[in-house]
């Protein structure tokens, strides 16, 4: 009588282990991920980056204000 007892304690506790460990699997929730965003090209230098974080002059992109003013002061021109 003592086995059995000791058996399903041990099983009571394998059991609870089990399910602990598939707790964080089960109940994480799903990965947010970001809608894809068209890369761009700097005007300037050619760097690609997002669009969002693109300089706008002109209706050309550029990867930085730097290269915005140094676009329409004429340096460097592609």
């Amino acid at each position: 009588m003592g086995k059995l007892i000791l058996l399903l304690i041990l099983a009571a506790i394998v059991w609870w282990l089990w399910r602990k460990l598939q707790a964080p699997a089960r109940d994480a929730p799903p990965q947010a991920s970001r809608p894809a965003e068209s890369m761009v090209s700097c005007a300037h230098c050619g760097v690609n980056q997002p669009r969002s974080e693109c300089v706008e002059s002109g209706g050309r992109l550029y990867c930085c204000e730097a290269h915005r003013r140094a676009a329409e002061a004429g340096h460097g021109e592609r």
